[in-house]
C-alpha cells in the first residue's frame, strides 16, 4: 500500500467513487458537491488531502483543511476517512489516518478537529448513524467533546409564535432585511464580534444578495445588535455550499445562516427573532424546508418547530 497526496483530475473519480461504495447509500452526494467541498474552497492546496493505493486502485482517502479560519494556521480539520468496504478493519484507515495528522504536524498545525471546519466541510463531526466511524476514532485516541446537531423544519403553513417577539426584552430593538446603506454597518459588526463569518457575509454582498441579510438594530442609534442571513439553495452560488445534502432533503430547500448577537445585547430574545424572521422569509419564497446545520441549540431552535434531524459527536485534539 502506498500513500500519497490527492490529485484532483487523476483522482477525483476513483474517489468519489469510493465514497459511492462506502457512504453513497446513508449520504448520497452528486459529484459537483462532493468536488466543491474536497476542492472548491480558496485556500485549498494539493497537500490537503491523501489517497491509499495499491497499485492503480484507490482503497482509501483522507481529507484534511487548513487553515480552519477559526483562530489562525495552528488549527485544522479532519473532514473526512473512507476506506473501501472490503479494506475496512485492515489498518489502512489508521495508516491514513496518522499519515494526516502528521502532515499537519509538519505545517505547524497545534489543534485539529473532527469533522467540521471553518471553510468547509462534510459533517458537524462524526456522524451517530455510524457506529463503525466512532469506533474508530475513539480507538485512535480522539476524545467525546460533545454533540452537535443538523436541525430540519417542514415550512407548510410556518407562523413563528406570537411568544417569540414578545421575549424580545428591549422596546427599541427593530428587526429588518438590509439595504445597500446597511453593507457596512454588517460587515463591520461580522469583523468586530464573528470574524470567522465575515467570508459568508462579504460573500452575500459581492454577489448582490443583500436582500438575504436580516438585521436587529438599537431603533435610536441605529447600532446592530444582531445579524443573519436567508440561505437559498435555488441560489446557484450557494447550492454546494450551504446544504450539501439536498438529495435527502429536497430540492426546495433553505435555511438559517450563521447567526450571531453581540455580547451585552444576548440573553434577551434578540437571536430567536432573528431565526424566526429569516424562517418567515424561507416561508414566503416558497421554499419546502429549512435547515440549520452545526448547531448545538437543538431546543433553541426547536421553540421555532425545528427538530433534529442529524447528529454527531464532536472532538478536538492537541497534535
Amino acid at each position: 500500500m502506498d500513500i500519497r497526496p490527492y490529485h484532483r483530475q487523476r483522482d477525483e473519480p476513483l474517489v468519489y467513487g469510493l465514497w459511492q461504495r462506502a457512504l453513497g447509500n446513508q449520504w448520497p452526494l452528486p459529484l459537483k458537491t462532493f468536488r466543491h467541498k474536497v476542492n472548491g474552497h480558496p485556500q485549498h492546496e494539493v497537500a490537503d488531502h491523501f489517497v491509499a493505493c495499491e497499485g492503480e486502485e484507490v482503497i482509501g482517502f483522507v481529507a484534511t483543511q487548513t487553515p480552519m479560519g477559526l483562530g489562525g494556521e495552528e488549527r485544522a480539520g479532519l473532514m473526512c476517512l473512507l476506506v473501501t468496504p472490503d479494506r475496512q478493519r485492515q489498518g489502512v484507515g489508521r495508516a491514513l489516518h496518522d499519515h494526516a495528522l502528521d502532515a499537519l504536524c509538519r505545517r505547524g498545525v497545534t489543534e485539529a478537529q473532527l469533522g467540521a471546519g471553518g471553510l468547509s466541510y462534510f459533517w458537524a463531526g462524526v456522524p451517530t448513524n455510524l457506529p463503525g466511524a466512532l469506533a474508530f476514532f475513539r480507538a485512535c485516541g480522539w476524545p467525546d467533546t460533545g454533540p452537535a446537531f443538523d436541525l430540519v423544519m417542514d415550512l407548510t403553513g410556518y407562523a413563528t409564535p406570537a411568544s417569540i417577539y414578545e421575549r424580545i426584552r428591549r422596546p427599541d430593538v427593530t428587526l429588518s432585511v438590509a439595504g445597500p446603506e446597511d453593507v457596512s454597518a454588517v460587515l463591520e459588526f461580522e469583523a468586530q464580534h464573528f470574524p470567522r463569518w465575515v467570508p459568508h457575509y462579504q460573500k452575500v454582498v459581492d454577489h448582490g444578495a443583500i436582500s438575504d441579510l436580516v438585521l436587529a438594530r438599537e431603533r435610536t442609534s441605529g447600532r446592530v445588535l444582531g445579524v443573519s442571513s436567508v440561505l437559498d439553495s435555488r441560489r446557484e452560488w450557494q447550492r454546494f455550499g450551504f446544504c450539501i445534502w439536498q438529495q435527502m432533503l429536497g430540492e426546495s430547500v433553505g435555511g438559517v445562516g450563521p447567526l450571531g448577537v453581540a455580547e451585552d445585547a444576548q440573553g434577551q430574545g434578540i437571536g430567536l427573532a432573528l431565526a424566526a424572521r429569516v424562517t418567515e422569509l424561507l416561508h414566503a419564497r416558497g421554499l419546502a424546508t429549512s435547515f440549520v446545520g452545526y448547531t448545538w441549540l437543538a431546543d433553541w431552535y426547536g421553540r421555532l418547530g425545528y427538530r433534529v434531524w442529524q447528529e454527531y459527536r464532536t472532538s478536538w485534539r492537541a497534535l
